[in-house]
C-alpha cells in the first residue's frame, strides 16, 4: 500500500499539531503520576505491563481488563488507564498520522494497521454502510479486533472530521472498558460466593454474545451484502 493510498485530507497546522499531541500526552502524564503515587509499586509496574500488553496486538480490552482485575487492580484503575490511553493513541494518530506515515518504523507499523483496517473494512460492510454508528459499534464491540489505532484509521479512511472521530472513540472507550471491567467485577463476587454460579455467567454471556453476534451478521449481510 503506497503512501498516497492512506494519506488523510485533514493536515492540521504546527500548532494544532502540537497542542493536541502535547496535550494528551500531558494527561497521559499525568494520571500515570497520580497512579505512581497512590498504588504500591509492585502493583504500579503489574498496571504498566497491562497497558503496554494493551497496545500490543492480539491483546484487547476483552483480554486485559479481566487480567488484570484478576491481579488485584481494581475497575476504576485499569478503566482510567485504557481510557486515557485510548486517548492517547487516537489524537496521535488523528493529528498526526500523515507524518507518521513517513517515519521508518512507526510508519511501516502504521501501514500494517491500515492494511488490516483495510480488510475489515473490506469484511464488515456495515461499518461504512452506518456511517458514524457503525463505527461506534466497531469501536465497541469487543470481539471484533478493534483498538482505538483501527479506529482512528478507519475514521481517517473515511473522512470523518477529527473532533467526531475522537468523541466516537472517547465515548466508545469508555463504554468498552465499563461493559469488561462491570461484567469481571459482577464473575468476581460469584465466584467469591460461589465457583459454579461464576462459570455458569460466563457461559451465559459467551452464549449470548455469539447468538447476538450471528443474528446482527445475518442482518448486516442482508442489508449492506457480503464482505469478501
Amino acid at each position: 500500500m503506497t503512501e498516497e493510498t492512506v494519506s488523510p485530507y485533514y493536515q492540521p497546522t504546527l500548532r494544532v499539531r502540537l497542542m493536541a499531541t502535547g496535550g494528551i500526552l500531558a494527561v497521559f502524564g499525568v494520571v500515570l503520576c497520580f497512579f505512581f503515587l497512590t498504588m504500591p509499586s509492585d502493583v504500579f509496574y503489574q498496571f504498566l505491563g497491562f497497558l503496554g500488553l494493551y497496545l500490543m496486538p492480539g491483546f484487547g480490552k476483552e483480554s486485559i481488563v479481566p487480567l488484570a482485575m484478576a491481579f488485584g487492580i481494581s475497575w476504576w484503575q485499569i478503566t482510567l488507564g485504557i481510557v486515557v490511553g485510548d486517548m492517547a493513541l487516537a489524537i496521535i494518530i488523528a493529528y498526526n498520522f500523515d507524518l507518521l506515515l513517513r517515519l521508518p518504523l512507526l510508519g511501516r507499523v502504521l501501514r500494517y494497521f491500515t492494511t488490516k483496517t483495510n480488510e475489515v473494512l473490506q469484511k464488515y460492510l456495515w461499518i461504512k454502510g452506518l456511517s458514524l454508528v457503525g463505527l461506534f459499534l466497531f469501536m465497541y464491540i469487543p470481539f471484533m479486533g478493534s483498538s482505538a489505532i483501527n479506529t482512528t484509521i478507519v475514521g481517517r479512511l473515511l473522512s470523518v472530521p477529527p473532533k467526531t472521530l475522537l468523541t466516537i472513540v472517547f465515548v466508545g472507550s469508555i463504554l468498552a472498558t465499563l461493559t469488561m471491567a462491570v461484567g469481571m467485577q459482577a464473575i468476581l463476587e460469584l465466584w467469591a460466593a460461589n465457583p459454579v454460579y461464576a462459570v455458569v455467567a460466563v457461559l451465559a454471556v459467551v452464549i449470548v454474545a455469539v447468538v447476538c453476534w450471528k443474528l446482527w451478521q445475518k442482518y448486516t449481510e442482508k442489508r449492506f451484502g457480503k464482505g469478501q
